[in-house]
């Protein structure tokens, strides 16, 4: 496997998470995105936020399969298994 695709897919899927929770805090906040993600967290559905930004990596995943880059894919796949750790992280805290 290619280490630096993994790499790249790691930083592909962070960078999308980030751009779906953008979008839905936009979208559905009328606070800003930073005192979004402060109330998120003390009323602990941080990790919602987290697993609803996280579904634009799921296209991005049949795109890199179907292109057959599948050390990026790999990658992606990493990253989606760190997030889930996160959210069981922030569901017990």
């Amino acid at each position: 496997m290619n280490y630096s695709d993994q790499l790249k897919g790691m930083g592909i899927a962070l960078v999308a998470t980030l751009i779906g929770m953008f979008i839905f805090v936009s979208y559905f906040s009328e606070l800003s995105f930073q005192e979004s993600l402060y109330g998120l967290y003390h009323s602990k559905k941080l990790g919602s936020l987290i697993s609803i930004g996280a579904l634009l990596n799921l296209p991005l995943f049949f795109v890199l399969i179907r292109k057959r880059a599948y050390s990026t894919a790999y990658g992606v796949v990493s990253v989606l298994f760190l997030l889930v750790a996160l959210i069981a992280i922030l569901k017990f805290i």
